[in-house]
């Protein structure tokens, strides 16, 4: 591994604008990590669009409100990391339990592994503290068992 060539961008919903952009962004970065992507798991699929060179990671945050009678406001939240399949010896997306957060551990044949986190935190300090106390203890979960 000579070194990662990582991006994230704050999406405010993907678009077709934004899935143009990422498009030209996939040709510099090994690693995308999206937040707010506004997507739910079955809408998800945008992504795959991107590139077929590309493998994606997504974790909606509008499930929960999708299953509920009717869709009331704009929608929200959604994380995900884009990788190249060739970035890694081994890819394996890590298990958060959390719509704030998206993870994927690279194993690499001659360095360490690495996990990569894509997170969206809202500003909200109740909340904010929240999601990064959630992170924390699901990154130490999983670093515990591998």
């Amino acid at each position: 591994m000579a070194g990662l060539h990582v991006f994230s961008l704050n999406c405010h919903g993907v678009n077709d604008g934004i899935i143009k952009y990422l498009k030209e962004a996939s040709d510099m970065f090994d690693i995308i990590l999206l937040q707010e992507t506004w997507l739910s798991n079955k809408t998800s699929v945008q992504l795959e669009k991107i590139s077929s060179g590309l493998s994606v990671v997504h974790c909606s945050a509008m499930e929960t409100k999708l299953q509920s009678d009717y869709m009331r406001g704009r929608p929200f939240g959604g994380t995900a990391v884009l990788y190249k399949n060739n970035v890694a010896y081994s890819c394996t997306p890590v298990t958060t339990n959390s719509s704030g957060c998206c993870a994927v551990k690279f194993s690499f044949k001659h360095c360490n592994d690495v996990i990569v986190v894509s997170v969206y935190m809202p500003c909200l300090n109740v909340i904010f503290v929240y999601c990064l106390k959630a992170v924390r203890t699901q990154l130490y979960m999983y670093i515990q068992y591998i």
